[in-house]
């Protein structure tokens, strides 16, 4: 009974928070869905370094199977670790980022909205290339732009990437750009400071009251003395009347 409680909890939270969550968890799904299903057309269409130019010396579809990490890179990692170690490394690192942004995006659930695209940008694009890996070993590149014939960094082409790379490039400029320029941490305030200050101003009341109890009550002894006073004249008086009548 207690495994079907806590179950139901998290099926109530979890539905909670998909009510807070939905910008994101769609934004998330369209970027898996769009790197998938892209890559799947191109994959059935094209046999790998088949190139098709959509726009001359701009935009090409290049179709090629990537066993390396972002944009064909291994950054030298396939040196020491070699081919299948740096595709086992990217997996881990696949799973981590997925794990560490989903936590992040869960906390700033129903908060700012910039830094809950960027989370689901990067979630959605790691899961992409993260699928292909699991699935076949390497990512399915196609997108390949061209220079317009010139040579940068020694080449006429960037490299070439996909969907997945681009939403995860776009979040990771994004959530930079908010932590830099928009985010602003809350005031920090003292544990204790408030307490304290409330318990200073109730000692003071209590002195003031206090106070002026003591005040009104040394006011009435006074005014008990008086009158007691004007008591024993008065007696005095009558008495040496009365003495004088008896004389």
């Amino acid at each position: 009974m207690e495994k079907d409680n806590k179950f139901i909890r998290f099926l109530r939270a979890a539905w909670e928070y998909i009510k807070q969550a939905r910008m994101e968890l769609l934004i998330l799904a369209g970027a898996v869905i769009l790197d998938l299903v892209s890559k799947a057309i191109v994959d059935a269409a094209m046999d790998e370094y088949d190139s098709v130019t959509l726009i001359p010396k701009f935009l090409h579809i290049t179709y090629i199977h990537n066993d390396a990490a972002a944009f064909g890179s291994s950054f030298g990692l396939d040196k020491v670790l070699g081919q299948r170690g740096v595709m086992i490394l990217f997996i881990v690192i696949s799973f981590a980022a997925v794990g560490l942004f989903g936590y992040f995006m869960y906390r700033n659930r129903g908060k700012s909205k910039f830094s809950r695209v960027a989370y689901a940008l990067i979630i959605g694009g790691a899961i992409g290339n993260l699928v292909d890996r699991l699935a076949f070993g390497y990512v399915r590149d196609f997108i390949q732009f061209q220079y317009f014939g010139l040579t940068i960094f020694g080449s006429e082409y960037f490299a070439i990437f996909n969907f997945a790379d681009s939403a995860l490039c776009i979040g990771v400029v994004l959530f930079a750009v908010y932590y830099i320029f928009i985010y602003k941490e809350p005031p920090k305030t003292v544990a204790g400071t408030e307490s304290v200050a409330a318990a200073n101003d109730a000692s003071d009341g209590d002195q003031s009251v206090c106070g002026d109890m003591s005040a009104e009550s040394g006011v009435d002894v006074v005014e008990k003395d008086s009158v007691s006073v004007e008591t024993v004249k008065a007696d005095e008086e009558i008495k040496s009347v009365k003495d004088e009548k008896d004389g």
